[in-house]
């Protein structure tokens, strides 16, 4: 009878050390991580209070360093050792009063200050600091202070103050202060300050200040002083001062005091001062409006300048390039 309660249910004092494997002599012991632990279970599964370097179910401990995986319920107290848990997988339910920190994370992880994993997190994790990612952070992520991937964001992700990703960003993205991707942002993507991305921003795109892509924007994009791409800008663009681009700015837009594009300006187009562009197409209203190629359309404002004219313009003086001397410069109306 003994033997089998000892056999179905065992009480260990384990000490286990990890990476010995082939070693002729053992490692000093600052090399080391101890994986001192008191288990109460069988085939490293039940309940583990102490730095086990495998297990499933119930496990606390003060410190991890060393850990290879961890599944169900984990509960830290302090930080892990130094680059001594990068290659940790936690699967299920991470806590810690500092933070979980492994190479992978899966489920739900909540730090009190931050959750950094070395390689990639996925579902729903909380940093009351931060979350950190040396690669991708996947799911539901909210941080008190800053969201941090060295991969792409994807889901919902929430920056108390502010977001980088390196690689870009998926889904809803929203921080007070700024979004910052190396690489395409798409979805939803809110900034209280500036939002800017070294690719294209796509999507439902609001910066309280200013939104910048070095190259294409395009869908709904909102700022309240500007919002300036080096490639095309498309869609909806509201700017409360300025809209620019140095490829095409088309669709419905709206420029404060500009909208200019080195290329050209289509759709429909408003300004409480300038347009300024290669070539417009469509139908723009501003007091003074600079063509240096051709407008096509109807313009309509107190000073119209095109060097070349297909369509129609309505203001105080209008300028004609292309039409016959006499009939470049007209009052209220020119046409060609």
């Amino acid at each position: 009878m003994l033997a089998a309660l000892f056999a179905g249910f065992a009480l260990a004092l384990q000490t286990q050390d990890s990476g010995t494997a082939g070693r002729t002599e053992p490692a000093p012991v600052a090399e080391r991580d101890s994986h001192l632990a008191l288990n109460l279970g069988l085939f490293r599964t039940g309940v583990s209070l102490g730095n086990s370097e495998r297990w499933t179910g119930i496990r606390l401990n003060f410190r991890d360093a060393g850990v290879t995986r961890a599944s169900g319920f984990s509960f830290t107290l302090w930080k892990a050792k130094q680059a001594g848990n990068r290659d940790a997988r936690l699967t299920g339910i991470a806590l810690g009063l500092v933070g979980p920190e492994a190479g992978t994370i899966r489920g739900l992880s909540i730090g009190v200050v931050g959750v950094m994993s070395h390689r990639d997190m996925a579902g729903i994790n909380v940093g009351g600091g931060g979350l950190i990612s040396e690669g991708s952070i996947r799911g539901i992520n909210v941080a008190g202070l800053g969201t941090v991937s060295l991969g792409r964001t994807t889901g919902i992700t929430v920056g108390g103050l502010g977001i980088f990703a390196k690689q870009g960003a998926d889904g809803l993205t929203a921080a007070p202060l700024a979004v910052v991707t190396g690489g395409e942002a798409r979805g939803i993507n809110v900034a209280g300050i500036a939002l800017v991305s070294n690719e294209t921003i796509k999507g439902v795109n609001v910066g309280g200040i200013g939104i910048f892509a070095r190259r294409q924007i395009a869908g709904l994009n909102v700022a309240s002083l500007a919002i300036v791409g080096q490639g095309d800008v498309l869609g909806f663009n509201v700017g409360g001062l300025a809209v620019s681009s140095k490829g095409r700015v088309g669709g419905i837009t709206v420029g404060g005091l500009l909208v200019s594009s080195k290329e050209s300006v289509e759709g429909l187009t408003a300004s409480l001062y300038r347009v300024d562009t290669k070539d417009l197409i469509g139908i723009s209203v501003a007091p003074y409006h600079r063509v240096r190629g051709a407008q096509r359309g109807l313009a309509i404002g107190l000073l119209n300048d095109a060097k070349e004219l297909h369509g129609i313009q309505i203001g105080l003086l209008n300028h004609a390039g292309n039409n016959p001397a006499g009939l470049r410069w007209l009052p209220v109306l020119n046409f060609h």
